[in-house]
């Protein structure tokens, strides 16, 4: 497969010149052998991805504004084979590259988000992501029926639109002073039907940490912890209990801001016979399967008391310090500061 990408300078509009990957043949997509599981999709979409809607000022049309809905997944640069293997699951879309070292998979055409739409209901998101992606179909049946280009159904785009994501810029209430927001669905579902929804959504939002901590009680002077995390926003409170259940380990707690929380697995015993077995028959995807990899070796160091000598206590400290941010530099050729 031949790869065509334009680096951007800045910006996030990604009409008009913005173009960056040209689309490939959906035979040659489909016959590549390392097609990612559909749950691992919807898994890592309900961390990474996102459904918009756009509406900005346009003279042209007799509404007065333009209407413009895309899915998208945007990750960093070093992770743009995962975008490349999600663009090879669904044969549609174009990759772009910006010069910021963010890179987006995005869809924007009707016939394109009709193959988008008809995944996401067969393999439905679990995250009050859910929720927006219910309004954006809403949406897209509007667009589809060209109820967007008359000043009825742009209202009704404009009301479905204040109860996603966001909801409305300044501009857009100012313009519109007396739109009602749709009610928003309510996400009650968030049960996990998959390890591979799991495997998706750690590869977006997960983290495999070593802490290397001063203790008075050990003759290395240091004692080493490996953490496995997964951040998410308070509203998916119940998602991460049910994460928690689902490994039968860690637990869930809310940041002091409240804002969001995080599921954390401490415990070594859960670390080696939980933790490391399910990503090693699940795998992640991008940069961080050498964290994992890492952590792992590190793992193995501590099953065999490595750690309980200097130089071993060395050892865990050079892989510590190629991992997650750092690796993400080096990745991309850069130094650290």
């Amino acid at each position: 497969m031949i790869k065509n990408y334009r680096i951007l300078a800045g910006g996030s509009n990604f009409s008009g010149i913005l173009l960056l990957q040209n689309r490939v043949s959906t035979s040659l997509l489909h016959s590549q052998a390392s097609k990612l599981d559909p749950f691992f999709i919807t898994g890592f979409t309900d961390g990474e991805g996102c459904f918009s809607v756009s509406i900005s000022n346009n003279q042209d049309r007799k509404v007065g504004y333009s209407v413009k809905i895309f899915f998208q997944i945007g990750l960093h640069q070093k992770d743009l084979n995962v975008l490349e293997k999600i663009q090879s699951f669904f044969g549609v879309g174009n990759i772009y590259i910006k010069k910021d070292n963010s890179a987006y998979f995005l869809v924007q055409s009707i016939q394109d988000l009709e193959i988008i739409i008809k995944h996401f209901d067969n393999y439905p998101l679990i995250s009050n992501k859910f929720a927006d992606y219910q309004l954006f179909k809403q949406v897209f049946e509007l667009v589809k029926d060209k109820q967007h280009l008359t000043k009825e159904g742009l209202s009704k785009i404009v009301a479905i639109k204040a109860s996603m994501n966001l909801g409305l810029s300044d501009k857009l209430k100012s313009a519109f002073p007396n739109i009602i927001p749709v009610d928003r669905p309510v996400v009650v579902d968030q049960v996990i039907q998959d390890p591979n929804w799991i495997a998706g959504f750690t590869s977006g939002e997960g983290c495999f940490y070593i802490r290397l901590a001063k203790s008075k009680s050990h003759l290395t002077g240091y004692q080493v912890l490996l953490i496995f995390y997964l951040t998410q926003h308070h509203k998916d409170g119940e998602l991460m209990k049910n994460i928690v259940s689902y490994f039968e380990c860690g637990r869930y707690s809310l940041r002091k801001n409240k804002l969001a929380g995080d599921f954390e697995v401490t415990k070594f015993s859960d670390i080696t016979h939980k933790i490391i077995p399910f990503f090693s028959k699940y795998s992640i995807e991008g940069v961080k399967y050498q964290d994992f990899l890492d952590f792992c070796f590190v793992a193995e160091l501590i099953k065999n008391k490595a750690h309980l000598s200097n130089e071993g206590i060395e050892e865990i400290r050079k892989i510590k310090s190629r991992m997650n941010r750092t690796r993400s530099i080096l990745e991309l050729g850069g130094k650290l500061e």
